[in-house]
């Protein structure tokens, strides 16, 4: 009863294998023979005794190894991450330090700015002021000098009709007591 899977192996291994020999092994494992049984538990202890003495102590010390270095690579890893966690704290502190510090720059600047506006604002006010106040001094000063220079050629003009009027020559005394008998009659 061999399946026609089994057939088609056997048939590309090159016919090396036939049907009876496959299944003579077949009824060979099947069979419980004392003595194979022996031999099979005896060799089984060589081995087991075999690898116990000598390979044993050099698979369980390559496995502690391996663990051992997988436990330092997980230790600094995690070492390693804490640091990461701690320096990106630390840059995240830093940008919030640096934000901070810009945007107090900025409103100083701002204030500054304000404070130099405000001043220069009332610095042209005093100096606008400051020149009214000398146009005004000066207008005033020109007035009088022309208010002065007119009184004076006035008086003149005055003298001169007068002298005319009453046909002698008027002196400044006697032009200076006209006009004050003048003045004193407005009054």
């Amino acid at each position: 009863m061999v399946s026609a899977g089994l057939r088609k192996a056997l048939t590309r291994l090159g016919g090396k294998y036939s049907l009876t020999s496959l299944s003579m092994g077949l009824q060979n494992i099947l069979n419980l023979d004392p003595g194979s049984i022996l031999w099979t538990i005896i060799t089984f202890l060589i081995v087991v005794y075999l690898i116990g003495k000598f390979g044993w102590k050099p698979i369980i010390t390559g496995l502690k190894d391996r663990e051992d270095s997988i436990r330092k690579d997980l230790d600094t890893a995690k070492a390693e991450r804490e640091k990461a966690g701690a320096l990106l704290d630390d840059y995240k502190k830093a940008m919030a330090n640096a934000k901070k510090e810009a945007a107090d720059l900025l409103q100083q600047a701002q204030d500054e700015a304000a404070k130099m506006r405000a001043q220069a604002e009332a610095d042209a006010r005093d100096a606008g002021h400051k020149l009214l106040e000398k146009a005004r001094v000066d207008i005033e000063r020109e007035s009088d000098a022309a208010k002065s220079e007119l009184s004076r050629h006035v008086a003149e003009l005055t003298a001169r009709a007068t002298s005319r009027l009453l046909g002698r020559v008027i002196d400044d005394k006697e032009h200076e007591k006209l006009i004050l008998d003048a003045l004193k009659e407005d009054r």
